[in-house]
Formats: C-alpha cells, sequence, structure tokens
C-alpha cells in the first residue's frame, strides 16, 4: 500500500500528486526521522514504509524464533542509535528520502 501511495503522490496526473505533491513534512516527521526543513510529505511517507517494512521484518524473524534464541537485532539496534546520536550532535539531518524530492545531488565520483 504504501510503494502505491507512494507512486501515486509521484505520478503527476493522479488525485494524491494533485492533493500531496506539494505538500511540506509534518513537523513532528522531520523531528523523529530527522528529514532536512524542506522534507516533503512524500519524503515522510517513505520513510514510513521504509519502518513498517523493518518492522514486518523483525516480526517474521521473531515468529521463527524459539524462547531462547538470541536476540539477532541487538547489534543493529545499537548502530542504528549510534548513528541517530551522531546526526542529533552534529546537527545533520537523514538523506532517508527521495534524493529528487529532497533536491539532494549525488556526490562527485
Amino acid at each position: 500500500t504504501y510503494a502505491n501511495i507512494i507512486h501515486q503522490v509521484q505520478t503527476p496526473g493522479t488525485p494524491l500528486h494533485e492533493a500531496w505533491a506539494d505538500l511540506p513534512a509534518p513537523a513532528l516527521a522531520k523531528v523523529y526521522w530527522k528529514l532536512p526543513e524542506d522534507a516533503m510529505w512524500v519524503d515522510s511517507l517513505k520513510c514510513m514504509f521504509a519502518d513498517e517494512a523493518n518492522h514486518r521484518d523483525v516480526n517474521h524473524t521473531f515468529a521463527t524464533m524459539k524462547s531462547d534464541d538470541p536476540n539477532p537485532f541487538v547489534e543493529k539496534h545499537a548502530h542504528d542509535a549510534m548513528y541517530a546520536w551522531r546526526l542529533e550532535e552534529e546537527g545533520r539531518t537523514t538523506d532517508v528520502g527521495c534524493r529528487e524530492t529532497l533536491g539532494v545531488k549525488p556526490a562527485p565520483k
């Protein structure tokens, strides 16, 4: 569903494009996902999509584990927390959103 909604928002001529293409990301989304100030609603949708996909993968993994299996996500969680802390400390934002939407040019090679 998220993929379809994102596609519709980014496709000129669709009702969702007309309604949501020019909406800025809500302040809460910018803070929660550390998006830049000029992030758009579609960037928030992409973050939600990624977040929900991660929940799906984690839930499916836990569903197949025995109760005494070690948590396979502890190391990744620690890494992600460190990354988020560094973003905050350095006053940077994430690049999770669409580079085209955010107006970010690819780094020169």
